[in-house]
């Protein structure tokens, strides 16, 4: 006879897996769950009914929420190893049709048997939590994060990674030695996984569904770039969904992440990567933080750097916002402007469709970052078929020509007059740079860096040396063979007898040693320049137009008479390729900078032409930044410091985005002050390493020079200003030992560089994949490196001008 009562469904139950090979471990999580859970279903009574006060509390307070907030059930499950877990849930499932729906609450892993450490290391949790997750049987709902996870491990750092703290998948913790506190933490870590369920349930819809700004702005660049631009990013409140859907959509479309120590360094490494590599960015902060990219955003500006810079931001309306930037009291908006960076203000949901394509247009003016300052009601906005823009194709670019009046006077003088010619390069796209090296070969023409461009011209092409390139023309760290080439006796030479070139440069003070008075008296400047603005008011020719065209109308159309070559390729090799100084051959203790960077750049000469050695070089703003500019051959473009405003520190935080997207191998050079000035590049190295599982593909090398003083203001104070050294330029640094760290898969090794041991150093150098952190021991000195004007006159030139002994006589004239 059939019952009338009504069949009650299997309720809902929450699954607490213990994993681990001891009884006592999953012993302690059931006798947790039976005091918890007033239950002795377990088969254990209340454990610890007169045991410690905070243990007794801790029961107390989860029962009082547990009791009416948890109509499941909860089931222990247990497994020896992490290995077994998916085949524990899978027979534990009930696909009965009334059964009711499992849910993960907590997976507590046991790792202090014998050589089961490795197997969850911090490091490499994720890897198997993903792993895990992919084989649990389906139906399971199943989040394995912090609130799930608990791993517990032996005392003391263990692992690959012990030398690194980093916050895991989930939540790692040693196991303690008293069971009751082990309970103590399964209660908690079970009534927290109640209580946030509940929460995030409210939560979870909204906070999956694509958001309009993160899809917009990721398939713009992408129309642009393809996998190339990169994301750059520092977490906050506002912003950490946005991050995270655009850091799930960058890698899936193989576009690098990108970190960095604070917002600044995130600037730096964008600044680098454009131009290096011209890559486009988009960078995502949180509120208040559009300040902390520093003189670095007026750089990029500079370098009309394309990306897009999103600031979370406070509506305009609000009282006082905490950390907005936008409001009654002050405006960001007004220092973008005056530093001519275009800015949007996102604000309005309603018209955020309109607000992105007048972003998108600020982009194509090339003139720089766009700024986005965006509220949290813009940040929300959920992508839909009805609000979505429709991506915008890049736009077709005319190509422009220079004109045959600007082309003819320049072409005669190139065929006929009987001049030297330099020609000082910036940056240069791949054609652009060999249209330039095959002018310079035709026509004789010496080629030059310069201080804020170096490498894009270089003393090597394809591992052959490059017969025009002469070295470096700056404010600093001018070459000897460039001064040389321009100078007689210490004079330079006439107007009428050599031009100086600028090509793709508006030719700031810091391009070269000359005062403006000499640029517009005492030489003839060409400037080749695509900006109207740029037009330097002492060029005696101007080429307004794009450089490639230039290149491309001089290369098809250059062809010098015999006798006007000849005479250029005698003064070429006139020029001597010469330190200059005598320092650099002394072994000196402490190294003189000329010293180090002489051996050094011995070094790279053999390893480039015997073993095809390439690298990406960055230079710090400082006296060792200037000597490894002047005194290193490079191959191929690098990224100065130098640059724009010269500030301190910023060749050091672009490290990590230079070495991590690059294929082949970094050398950075900067300075103990510079090095003062910022984080550490380390941790963010180890983060991508551990988190990203990204690694430089080529060998990284980091030479931090020591000398304990900001030695540029020294060298000014010492021979310019007639000072002694003082404490103003004094700089302690705190040098560490030696050592040699792995950091899961990355090797990190730190030394001290008393010397330059060319077997050692050329191995290191190529060893693909591992970081090096040299100190190199400096003494200051004042010599050489064109670190002063009267450097041409000091007594260690290989010809000494007659302008020193003049020197001298005024000297004791006054005197």
């Amino acid at each position: 006879m059939p019952s009338n009562s009504p069949v009650s469904a299997t309720p809902d139950r929450l699954l607490v897996v213990s994993v681990g090979p001891q009884p006592e471990f999953h012993d302690t999580v059931a006798t947790a769950l039976a005091s918890v859970l007033r239950r002795a279903g377990f088969g254990f009574d209340t454990a610890w009914a007169d045991g410690p006060e905070a243990y007794q509390e801790t029961v107390r307070r989860a029962r009082r929420f547990l009791d009416r907030a948890l109509p499941e059930a909860v089931v222990q499950l247990r497994a020896d190893a992490l290995d077994d877990v998916a085949a524990v849930l899978g027979k534990a499932a009930d696909p009965g049709p009334d059964s009711g729906r499992d849910t993960l609450a907590l997976l507590l892993v046991d790792t202090t048997g014998p050589g089961r450490e490795a197997a969850v290391a911090p490091e490499a949790l994720a890897d198997t939590l993903a792993e895990l997750g992919a084989a649990l049987p389906e139906g399971l709902d199943a989040d394995l994060s912090g609130y799930t996870v608990h791993v517990y491990q032996r005392p003391g750092p263990v692992g690959p990674g012990a030398a690194t703290r980093l916050a895991a998948a989930g939540t790692v913790r040693q196991l303690p030695d008293e069971p009751w506190l082990l309970a103590a933490d399964v209660i908690r870590a079970l009534t927290d996984f109640v209580q946030i369920r509940h929460t995030a349930a409210t939560l979870r819809s909204a906070a999956g569904a694509p958001r309009l700004l993160a899809g917009a702005l990721s398939a713009f660049l992408t129309e642009r770039a393809g996998s190339a631009w990169g994301l750059h990013y520092y977490t906050g409140s506002l912003v950490s969904g946005l991050i995270g859907e655009l850091e799930r959509s960058a890698e899936a479309g193989g576009n690098p992440v990108l970190r960095g120590a604070s917002e600044h360094a995130l600037a730096c490494g964008a600044l680098a990567r454009w131009q290096l590599d011209r890559t486009p960015f988009l960078l995502v902060v949180t509120n208040g933080m559009v300040d902390e990219f520093k003189g670095t955003l007026a750089n990029l500006r500079e370098s009309k750097a394309r990306g897009f810079i999103v600031c979370a931001e406070s509506p305009a309306d609000a009282w006082f916002p905490f950390q907005g930037t936008v409001h009654r009291a002050e405006d960001s908006r007004a220092v973008l402007r005056a530093r001519r960076i275009r800015c949007h203000y996102l604000d309005d949901p309603n018209r955020l469709a309109q607000d992105l394509a007048a972003a998108y247009a600020s982009y194509e003016a090339d003139e720089g970052p766009v700024v986005l300052l965006a509220t949290a009601a813009v940040l929300a906005v959920i992508a839909s078929p009805e609000t979505e823009p429709a991506v915008i194709p890049p736009p077709r670019v005319a190509s422009a020509r220079v004109s045959e009046s600007q082309l003819t006077p320049l072409l005669r003088m190139l065929d006929h007059d009987p001049i030297r010619l330099l020609w000082q390069c910036g940056q240069l796209d791949d054609e652009e740079r060999e249209l330039s090296y095959r002018v310079a070969r035709a026509a004789g023409i010496a080629l030059a860096d310069s201080l804020t461009r170096p490498g894009s011209v270089a003393r090597y092409r394809d591992g052959r040396r490059v017969e025009e390139y002469l070295g470096t023309l700056g404010m600093y760290g001018t070459s000897a063979r460039v001064h040389e080439y321009l100078h007689r006796e210490g004079r330079l030479r006439s107007k009428r007898d050599q031009s100086l070139l600028f090509l793709k440069s508006r030719i700031p003070e810091s391009a070269t040693p000359f005062t403006t008075q000499a640029l517009e008296r005492s030489l003839h400047v060409v400037q080749v320049t695509a900006d109207p603005a740029h037009a330097a008011p002492f060029t005696d020719h101007l080429v307004l137009g794009p450089a490639r065209e230039f290149l491309r109308e001089v290369a098809s159309r250059v062809a010098p008479d015999p006798e006007v070559l000849s005479l250029r390729r005698a003064a070429l090799a006139e020029a001597a390729d010469s330190p200059s100084d005598l320092l650099h051959q002394l072994p000196l203790r402490p190294m003189s900078a000329n010293y180090f960077f002489h051996r050094l750049g011995g070094l790279l000469d053999d390893l480039i032409t015997r073993q095809n050695y390439t690298y990406t070089g960055l230079f710090d703003v400082g006296r060792g930044g200037i000597s490894a500019l002047r005194n290193l051959p490079r191959t191929g473009p690098g990224f100065s410091g130098w640059y724009g405003r010269a500030l301190m520190g910023d060749a050091l935080q672009a490290v990590p985005a230079v070495a991590l997207t690059r294929d082949d191998n970094v050398l950075a050079f900067v300075g103990d002050g510079a090095s003062s000035l910022v984080p550490d590049i380390l941790p963010t190295l180890v983060q991508h390493s551990l988190l990203y599982r990204r690694r430089p593909v080529g060998n990284l090398s980091v030479f931090r020079l020591v000398d304990g003083g900001h030695s540029i203001i020294r060298t000014y104070r010492e021979t310019q200003a007639g000072a002694t050294a003082d404490r103003q330029t004094q700089l302690p640094y705190l040098l560490e030992p030696e050592w040699r760290r792995d950091y899961g898969a990355l090797t990190v090794t730190h030394r001290h560089l008393a010397d330059v041991e060319p077997a050692d150093l050329r191995e290191q150098l190529r060893q693909r994949g591992s970081v090096n952190l040299y100190s190199v021991l400096l003494a200051h000195n004042n010599e050489g490196d064109g670190m002063s004007p009267t450097g041409a006159f000091g007594w260690q030139r290989d010809e000494l001008p007659e302008g020193a002994f003049t020197i001298a006589r005024l000297a004791r004239s006054r005197a």
